[in-house]
Formats: C-alpha cells, structure tokens, sequence
C-alpha cells in the first residue's frame, strides 16, 4: 500500500493536502516449469528429489514459493510398469497459484534371472518330471514373483534303445 501526500501551495504560500491511498495487489500466478518428462526402469527411485523439482518466477520481485504435487498413477501392461502423471502447484506467498504437469514413464526391460536345476545321470526306469529331478527357479528386480517357468524337452537318442539323453530347456 502506498500513502501519497499531494501539496498544492499558491503564490501567496497558502498550503492545502491531500492523501491519495494506492493499493498495490499481487493478482498474477507464478510462471511454473516442471521438471522434464522422464522414462525410467522400475528400480529406480520416483521422488521429486531424483527426478527433480519445478521452477518458477512471481510477477512481483522477492516472492516465497511454495511447491507440491499430486501423482495419478495409470497402470502399464504389467506390474511394474506404470505412467505417473505428476502435476505440480506453485503457489506464491500471495497466494497465487499455477501448475504444470510431469510425466514420469516407469518401465521393465530388465529379464528375470532363472537358475536351472543341476544337469544329472539317471537310471533307465527312473523317472524324468521336473517334480523328480528338480525345478528351475527365478527372480526377477521389478515383481515380487515370477508368475511363469515353463519347459521343454529335446530328446536326443543313445547308441541303444533304453539310453537317451534329454535337454531341458
């Protein structure tokens, strides 16, 4: 607020005033510009303090600003892969507010690990199941579990009828 004091005085030195009062308001949000869209694998870390925080300039100069955000969170085509829409507020000490949005794509192009039971000999009239001579096992960075280990055979004959060897894969 401004308090302006006018003063006309005549060729005699007569003297009047007056006051003009002059409200100054801070009206105009803030120019916010987020942090830049983002693709990343599912591992890594999705805070505003890895992937960055916006910017933003007040009309007026010396004006605080105060940050915040929402995450949407949109499902991707497996568990751990999803579209994070980021929207952020600034918000100026006058209250004023803009907001921009962030889009943070979270990926998985990494392949599970699969560890293969140990190769092994076996009797003619022993069984062949993976149940008898073990189950492959895996992991994966991304999902709590691997939701699929399958097989298949390739039977590669022997020198005689009851010998053969099979390749499990």
């Amino acid at each position: 607020t401004i308090a302006r004091t006018w003063t006309a005085t005549d060729s005699c030195g007569n003297m009047s005033t007056c006051l003009q009062t002059i409200m100054v308001p801070d009206t105009t949000p803030p120019v916010v510009m987020c942090p830049s869209d983002t693709t990343v694998n599912c591992t890594e870390d999705v805070s505003p303090m890895n992937l960055g925080e916006p910017t933003s300039m007040g009309a007026c100069i010396m004006v605080a600003m105060d940050y915040s955000y929402v995450d949407n969170v949109i499902g991707g085509g497996c568990a751990a892969e999803m579209t994070i829409e980021r929207t952020w507020t600034a918000t100026d000490s006058c209250g004023n507010m803009s907001t921009c949005l962030q889009t943070i794509t979270v990926q998985d192009t990494t392949d599970p690990v699969i560890v293969c039971p140990n190769d092994t000999t076996i009797d003619c009239t022993s069984g062949t199941s993976p149940a008898e001579l073990g189950m492959a096992t895996a992991t994966d960075n991304c999902d709590a579990a691997v939701t699929e280990i399958s097989f298949s055979d390739n039977i590669i004959p022997g020198q005689c009828s009851s010998e053969q060897t099979s390749e499990r894969t």
